[in-house]
């Protein structure tokens, strides 16, 4: 197949770094799992030089960062979902954030649940599933999830009360306390200390909340960024050629107070914006770095796996959009960085194609726990023994149209390969194609920037050959990889934007 190695190769591989997998399988390792929501490469480690993220940096500095790692749909319950599941949208039939996967797949065994199945202690904190306490998955955990306690404040001004949205952004003189993710952290601390007393190896999850919309955080992490730094927002055009279906059919920035329908800004609120949200991403780093400290101190940093990770990318403006939910690189490229201890190369990035339905099949493999073994993912063991071992030969990301709770009406289904994005827009359920788009990249995929697509390739004749092979990989791995399109499901009622 021409988006898999050959087995040959993949065999070999698997069999060199069973060898230097076996120590952590013997040990029983803890796996200290960290979501981030609505977090882009917007960190030291990945060369965003407006970021300030020392603690996250430090964890990649121990560990391994995928610089090409993508989700599998740019939206926070779908992408979860994936990830948790070891499964596509398509497989589980979840395609916005109020649909449930065990409606599709009720014998499914989730990531936790495998660990769960094997011995381990199993505890969600925060936004591990879609953050609604509706897709909460009780099976996975040795205790119910705690999605949020109620004295755990999202916002503080009292002009954030009331009905709507709210402010977009608050900047309050706090400790890291006063918001939701200070107290979130307080409780993975706590949750860290009873699992070190304890005789069983732990898995325990903890999803932050932030940067997500309102851009909230303590006034000490606004002011650990120069506000001329963050400059106005680059690249503001769409790219030529782009078609309207690539954009959302929602905006979720829209109806936060002082935001405009058509969510076009003025260059101060959009200096305001992108402000909040490095602000937010600051904040979430210290919090993490309470967490690697807690690890060190409670002596588990040895026996524990870390693994951090981005439900999605974001845009701040980039390509005359913000937030999520398209197939562009700045919404399906996502933060990924494992720390196994004694690992080969700590500190290399790798810049294998790599995505997140991936991290079942590894955590499986370091720590000896039997998966399903019809997973979409395959196990980054090899990478991470070898930041050099090559990934996929294409990641793949969709994202359905309209974005509602209720069957698609279009698909659109997107391929990465190291220098180029191929994106399929089509009808649903008959796959049969709407229109294309194919955009170029700087190769191989390495820190720095995240980009923003320039000109739709698909009529160039030059950019021919690349445009037919990714169409063949497409057309193959829909039939061998993703499977036929599921039964249509009963109408359902929902926003558009229900559950941003």
């Amino acid at each position: 197949m021409v988006f898999a190695r050959t087995a040959a190769w993949w065999g070999a591989w698997m069999v060199v770094c069973a060898a230097w997998a076996v120590p952590a399988a013997a040990a029983r390792p803890n796996v200290l799992f960290i979501a981030v929501d609505d977090l882009r490469p917007a960190l030291g480690c990945y060369g965003d030089r407006l970021a300030r993220t020392p603690h996250i940096d430090r964890l990649a500095a121990g560990g391994r960062t995928f610089l090409a790692a993508s989700c599998a749909q740019a939206v926070c319950g779908p992408s979860r979902t994936a990830l948790l599941t070891g499964r596509l949208p398509d497989q589980t039939r979840v395609w916005h954030n109020r649909h449930r996967f065990r409606d599709t797949l009720p014998d499914a065994v989730t990531l936790p649940q495998a660990f769960l199945r094997a011995g381990w202690t199993t505890r969600s904190l925060g936004k591990v599933a879609s953050g609604d306490t509706r897709e909460e998955d009780p099976a996975g955990w040795s205790v119910p999830p705690l999605l949020r306690e109620k004295w755990w404040k999202t916002a503080l001004l009292p002009e954030s009360a009331g009905r709507g949205k709210g402010l977009p952004w608050e900047r309050v003189d706090v400790a890291d306390d006063g918001f939701a993710d200070g107290r979130l952290a307080d409780a993975a601390i706590a949750a860290l200390g009873a699992a070190a007393a304890g005789d069983a190896p732990f898995f325990l999850a903890v999803g932050f909340f932030k940067p997500h919309l309102p851009f909230n955080a303590p006034a000490r992490y606004w002011d650990l960024h120069d506000p001329a730094a963050l400059g106005t927002v680059p690249a503001p055009g769409r790219p030529a050629g782009a078609p309207d279906i690539a954009w959302p059919d929602h905006r979720e920035l829209a109806g936060y107070r002082g935001i405009p329908p058509d969510e076009r800004v003025d260059a101060a609120t959009a200096r305001d914006l992108r402000h909040g949200y490095y602000a937010c991403v600051s904040y979430v780093d210290a919090q993490v770095g309470r967490l690697l400290d807690a690890l060190d101190r409670l002596g588990l940093a040895e026996r524990t796996i870390v693994v951090l990770w981005g439900d999605h990318g974001y845009s701040l403006g980039e390509g005359d959009h913000w937030c999520k939910a398209t197939n562009f690189e700045r919404d399906t490229r996502v933060p990924l960085v494992i720390r196994v201890p004694g690992m080969a190369h700590p500190g290399t990035p790798t810049s294998a194609l790599v995505e997140l339905v991936d991290l079942y099949p590894t955590l499986a493999d370091l720590a000896g726990v039997a998966a399903p073994a019809d997973l979409a993912g395959r196990s980054l063991v090899p990478q991470l023994a070898d930041p050099l071992a090559p990934g996929r030969d294409v990641a793949l990301s969709q994202f359905a149209r309209p974005f509602r709770n209720a069957d698609p009406e279009a698909m659109g289904y997107s391929l990465r390969s190291p220098t180029h994005r191929y994106t399929r827009w089509v009808e649903w359920p008959s796959r049969q194609t709407i229109t294309e788009e194919l955009y170029a990249y700087p190769a191989p995929p390495q820190a720095g920037p995240t980009l923003v697509e320039e000109r739709n390739l698909i009529d160039d004749a030059a950019a021919a050959p690349v445009r037919d092979r990714l169409r063949a990989t497409l057309d193959t791995m829909l039939v061998e990889r993703v499977g036929p399109p599921p039964a249509p499901r009963p109408r359902a009622s929902g926003t558009a934007g229900d559950g941003d």
